[in-house]
Parts: structure tokens; sequence; C-alpha cells
């Protein structure tokens, strides 16, 4: 297992002012390094929070609280394991500040500010300008409050990179970079997450990753596509942004032909429980619209324009998302399984009770083939 160390590598012997100035924008984003920064916001607003404050501040508001079993050994149970029900945030925190049993957690994780329209305004009245992120305010924030034990599962984000601020209590963090393969998957579906289908915290998975306790006060910078497993060590409270970039409208691109493609060939499974609790479903229409969206996005930014090969056989690759959409059984049959030798055998015997799966698994969730698609559909509009 690997640490980081506890400044900013090249930033170490540099003087606060200096690394606030271009360690976000330049430094950190430039390099796609992880780092932890100790000690770093203690005289930031939401740094002085505390459970009272918070249950005073967020009484009647409504968030959804994510409730199981703390994970041992080294199997994380997935999101659909998990209990879900709405509670009042304000009660919420209250409950936290006494809660003593183990043996079950509690986590309101993933609460975005902007909707937690219920809370007073100094719950809201802060801003990321210290990590040079201007008009970054509570509206681009997201809450995690949870028990000991509480956990988000091995994922990583499809877009931008992410800025974590521990304001109570003790989170370990493992991460990994977007080379290391840890099998993703996008079955259960979840917008902009990819979920990792292997026991991370076995031993050959642990010793390669990196390993970080934050304590009140330390921020964590996550490199984009770098996968992450939080674990609250005690009860915890942190708030998070993600920080876009120009490489985000790409992988938007990827991730609306992800949906299309997973909701038109999973959409009439009425079980749902290919879907993570929270997701909605929406409509062939709907994804059809968001992945015009996306295409026109993608080609306004100069990002994407060297992406755009010229040798592809964009016209098929048309042909496949639209067949896809308004066709699923003829697209399912465009697939002969037995020519994707880069399954594992293991993986393979896993999946063939269901086709779609491994379709999804083959196509969905390899990133090289996501990237020929996007690519040919972009070429294809150009025409």
């Amino acid at each position: 297992m690997h640490s980081v160390p506890e400044m900013l590598g090249g930033f170490q012997n540099r003087n606060r002012q200096e690394i606030e100035k271009d360690v976000f924008n330049t430094f950190l984003i430039k390099e796609n390094c992880v780092a932890l920064l100790k000690n770093f916001i203690t005289e930031w607003d939401p740094a002085l929070w505390d459970l009272d404050f918070l249950a005073e501040c967020t009484s009647g508001q409504t968030v959804t609280v994510k409730t199981g079993k703390p994970y041992s050994g080294d199997r994380v149970p997935t999101e659909s394991e998990c209990d879900f029900k709405q509670q009042d945030l304000g009660g919420f925190f209250r409950y936290l500040k006494t809660y003593k049993d183990n043996s079950t957690f509690h986590y309101a994780g993933y609460a975005h500010f902007a909707i937690l329209n219920n809370a007073t305004p100094k719950f809201h009245s802060f801003d990321w300008s210290w990590a040079g992120l201007n008009n970054f305010g509570s509206h681009k924030s997201t809450l995690w409050a949870g028990s000991a034990g509480s956990f988000t599962p091995c994922h990583k984000d499809s877009y931008g990179c992410n800025l974590h601020a521990q304001l109570l209590g003790c989170k370990e963090w493992l991460l990994w970079p977007p080379e290391h393969d840890l099998c993703p998957t996008r079955l259960p579906y979840e917008e902009s997450s990819t979920f990792s289908s292997v026991d991370v915290l076995k031993e050959t998975h642990v010793k390669s990753a990196v390993r970080i306790v934050a304590t009140p006060g330390d921020v964590i910078f996550i490199p984009k596509h770098w996968w992450h497993l939080a674990r609250n060590l005690e009860t915890s409270v942190s708030i998070n942004t993600w920080i876009d970039l120009a490489s985000d409208s790409f992988d938007r691109l990827k991730e609306a032909i992800a949906r299309l493609l997973v909701f038109s060939l999973k959409g009439s499974d009425s079980s749902q429980s290919w879907l993570n609790p929270g997701e909605e479903i929406s409509s062939a229409k709907e994804n059809e619209m968001l992945l015009k969206h996306a295409i026109s996005q993608c080609q306004h930014s100069s990002s994407t324009n060297d992406k755009l090969k010229k040798d592809l056989p964009s016209r098929n690759f048309y042909l496949m998302i639209d067949k896809a959409a308004n066709r699923p059984e003829d697209f399912i049959q465009c697939f002969p399984l037995s020519s994707h030798s880069s399954m594992s055998d293991e993986n393979r015997s896993k999946k063939t009770e269901n086709i779609v799966d491994t379709l999804l698994d083959i196509i969905v969730s390899d990133e090289s083939i996501m990237n020929n698609i996007s690519n040919a559909l972009l070429k294809c509009t150009h025409e």
C-alpha cells in the first residue's frame, strides 16, 4: 500500500500563499496526482461547523439516508444491498451525535447543497475561493455525513476532478490510478459513476492502493478517473466539489451513449435491480435528446477536435446506436460473444445466464470501445 506526502510533493517548501495561488488550477490538475493537504482549511467557515450547528441549520430538510452493515473481510457491499429511506437532516445530525451502535451504519451521502433548499442561509454561506475556484459556492458542493462504518463503494467518476474537505471525524480512502484493472461495470447503473466488480479489499489490490486517512481540516485532491473507496472510521462530516475539465465534454458524450445503451437494453426488466437506488428511469426519447445535446456540446469543444479519426466506420457506429435505441433485439444479435476473447473465462461463466449484462460489460465498460463509438458519432454528425 502506498501513501502520499502530507503536503504536495514539489510544493512542500513553498509558502501557503503560493500554494493557494496555483496549486489546484495548475499543478494538481496538470500532474494528475493524488494530494493530501494537511490542516489546510482550519480557518474556513465550514471547518468550524459542529453537529449542533448542522442540526440547527438543516431541521426540516429531507435527505436520503443509507443504512447497512459495515463491511469486514475483503468484500464491500453494493449500494443495492443497503436500505435507503427519507429522513429529516436536522434530526439525522442529532441522531449522529449520540449514535454508538457500530453494528449498523447510517449515511447521508451525495446530498447536493443545491437541493437543500430548506436549510438556513448560514448553512449555504461559504465558497471555494481559497482553492482559486471563483463562483464556486454551496450550489456546487455536496454533503457527506455518516456514522462509523458508513462507506461509498469503490468507483470512479466520469467527469472532473474531486476536491474533498474533511470537517468532522476521520475518513479512510483507498485510491487507484485509472489504469489499474478493477474490472469496471455499469450494472447496477448510476449516472456518471463506474463501479468495480471485484473485491478491492483483497491483498493484491490493497497492496497497490494509495491509502489516506483524512482528519478535520484536511483536503484531498482526487484526479479525474481515479478509483476510490471511502469509509468513515468514526462519525464524520465532509463536503466536496468537482472541478470541470476541458475533456469532460467527450466524457459526457460517452456517458450519454452508455445511458442510452443501458436503458434501451435493460428498460424492460421491471425488477429495476439493474439500477442503483435513487436512479430514475428515463424514456428512449429523453435519452436520445441527451445524446444529441452531448454531441452538440462536444462539437463545440476544441478539446475534442483532435479525437476525430478519419478511418473509423462512422456510419456503421451511428446505425448501431440507432438500432440499440429503437430495436434492442436486433442490436443484441450484432455481437457474437465468442469473438470477445478479452473477457476472462471467470467473467464469461458468471455472465452466461444474462446475455444483455454481458454485452453491457463488453461495450459500455470498455474504454476503448466507448472511445471509438464516441469518435465515430462525432465524425458522422460532421459529415
